[in-house]
């Protein structure tokens, strides 16, 4: 072997922790692979399954390449889940080989013990107790199977409502936990970075209008939601819009967020948007969600 290779060898080492199998001869290496670990809430996953060419400079997960797109230039594996040193290292040592600067995908995990409210017992009291919080905010038998919603009674998540949110691919990438009792702290989310999320994705036609709001259960209430989940739009959101969006782009804040309302609004109306955003002007003390969705008295021009 090398030397180069014998440092490429101990820095997939530092990076993926002890190799299962080496063949020295093929330049070929196998680790445990840290995307399947980390979508399973695992340090390891034990199976060996990411296989590594360290003289081509490449990479696959013979498990999740095809779901997840765990496969590439070693370079690109390395700038997800190397340091800034350790990715140098690699750099000096392969200046010829570009980084994919792209941030890695983190995985949400539903919640323990959570289950649809349609897969439920209507006997189990804290289902009942759950199921009537949703009914009286309006939320029907309908929005509840067509969102998924349910609940849990056991874990970190225990007595709140669960909302789960899946990317294009009809993958889970986050969802939003509401408690229904007053006792419990309104919201308390997963630790997966909602900047870099788009709340179900996988429901969104970027055929039609859509519409921005703050938060899920206001959404519930829309033709076309994207709950921006805050009163900021991320960059994220704001680059698909700009690629995705056919139609006009409706900005639907609560009644107490004009200020950051005008902010989206002259963010996204110019370019290939311009004159295709629409804002919504509420009263100070309601929301989409208050309204029922009834908000057509309500859109407001902008006078420049």
């Amino acid at each position: 072997m090398t030397q180069e290779n014998e440092v490429i060898v101990e820095l997939l080492i530092d990076v993926l922790g002890n190799e299962k199998q080496h063949y020295e001869s093929k330049g070929q290496i196998s680790f445990d692979c840290p995307v399947c670990a980390q979508e399973k809430g695992l340090e390891s996953d034990g199976k060996g399954n990411l296989e590594i060419n360290y003289i081509r400079g490449v990479y696959k997960c013979w498990a999740c390449s095809e779901t997840n797109g765990t496969q590439g230039p070693l370079g690109k594996l390395l700038d997800h889940f190397g340091t800034k040193q350790q990715k140098k290292t690699y750099e000096l040592i392969r200046p010829s080989e570009e980084f994919v600067r792209e941030k890695p995908k983190v995985w949400a995990r539903l919640p323990e013990g959570y289950k649809k409210f349609e897969d439920s017992n209507i006997r189990f009291i804290p289902h009942r107790e759950a199921i009537t919080y949703l009914y009286s905010r309006g939320i029907t038998d309908e929005i509840i199977q067509k969102y998924d919603i349910g609940y849990t009674v056991t874990g970190d998540y225990a007595y709140r409502i669960i909302v789960p949110s899946y990317d294009m691919d009809g993958k889970l990438n986050y969802f939003i936990a509401r408690a229904w009792t007053p006792k419990k702290m309104k919201y308390k989310n997963p630790s997966v970075p909602k900047d870099e999320i788009i709340f179900n994705e996988s429901r969104i036609d970027w055929t039609k209008d859509v519409y921005l709001c703050e938060g899920v259960f206001d959404g519930f209430f829309l033709p076309n939601p994207i709950p921006m989940l805050g009163k900021m739009l991320s960059e994220n959101l704001f680059t698909t819009l700009y690629e995705k969006v056919q139609g006009d782009i409706h900005i639907c804040l609560d009644g107490d967020a004009w200020e950051n309302s005008l902010r989206v609004y002259h963010n996204l109306n110019g370019g290939r948007l311009y004159n295709k955003i629409k804002i919504l002007k509420l009263p100070k003390d309601k929301d989409v969600c208050d309204l029922k969705g009834k908000i057509d008295e309500y859109y407001y021009e902008i006078k420049w």
